[in-house]
């Protein structure tokens, strides 16, 4: 069940900021209160350990503002995305990172979102979307720069970056962001696998990187889309090497997810890829 916050014990401060726990927080509107002031940041997706272009290969998570109308005495439902990780995508819709031979790609980040008279999907009100995981490196990658994962909205999610692996498309506010096309294998390997597109509330998981056949380099998984309003998708792995040609191709990274708020809410904004979105998302309510 929801953790319960004390609204009571809260009233003095008139906000409430909710961290990230890894499940559903819940809040009961004060007596007197019709309006409450939402700022949510999405959680970013996770760059690759040890990428020369740390800390900006991965997507940041998105920003939302808004004012939203309520009753007094009514539950509110919080969701806080969590970062997504180097086997998992993060809590609340962040998409995984793909499976490969040698080079894994990164988790999608999850969305925050607030949720009322229920807590569904279908009950949200308000969502501030999670970045993309970064594509996998691979060995001796060729431009490993290309990566990253797409940030998260804005009302649209950012496209994951690729060179041989597709990055995934960032989510939209009417439907998920498509998966990357596969990467190509050599010889007698395998070719790589396309990421899967995002959905309602989820981002696409990244697809598997190429098998090199003999002494080539495999190519490297993809990232996790970013959970949001629509999922974006996941980036397909990355194409393998010849040998003694070329570095293998990195994964494609995530595309971030979409923001979103309903059509009563007021003084709606949003920022794609917030500066300080760089690890777990965070709910402020203000009252």
């Amino acid at each position: 069940m929801p953790n319960e916050v004390n609204s009571n014990r809260e009233l003095p401060s008139h906000n409430k900021k909710f961290e990230y726990t890894g499940t559903a927080q819940s809040f009961s509107v004060p007596a007197g209160v019709t309006t409450i002031t939402v700022n949510a940041i999405g959680a970013a997706g996770l760059g690759a350990f040890g990428s020369p272009c740390q800390p900006d290969c991965f997507g940041r998570g998105g920003r939302v503002y808004a004012k939203i109308p309520v009753k007094p005495g009514e539950k509110l439902y919080v969701y806080v995305g969590g970062r997504g990780t180097p086997t998992a995508g993060g809590f609340n819709g962040g998409g995984n990172p793909g499976n490969t031979y040698t080079w894994p790609g990164n988790g999608g980040g999850g969305a925050s979102d607030v949720r009322e008279g229920g807590d569904a999907l279908k009950d949200r009100v308000l969502v501030a979307a999670g970045g993309g995981g970064q594509g996998g490196l691979a060995s001796n990658p060729y431009p490993y720069y290309q990566c990253y994962g797409g940030n998260g909205g804005g009302k649209d999610g950012a496209h994951g970056g690729s060179v041989f692996g597709g990055g995934g498309a960032g989510g939209s506010q009417t439907q998920g962001g498509a998966g990357g096309a596969e990467g190509s294998g050599y010889g007698s390997g395998s070719p790589g696998q396309p990421g899967s597109g995002g959905a309602l509330g989820r981002g696409g998981n990244g697809g598997t990187g190429a098998k090199a056949s003999g002494s080539g380099n495999d190519g490297g998984a993809g990232g996790g889309g970013g959970g949001g309003y629509y999922g974006g998708g996941g980036g397909a792995g990355g194409a393998s090497s010849i040998k003694g040609y070329y570095g293998a191709g990195p994964g494609g990274g995530g595309g971030g997810g979409s923001s979103w708020a309903e059509r009563s809410a007021m003084h709606f904004r949003t920022w794609a890829g917030w500066k300080n979105a760089t690890g777990n998302g965070s709910v402020v309510l203000t009252w």
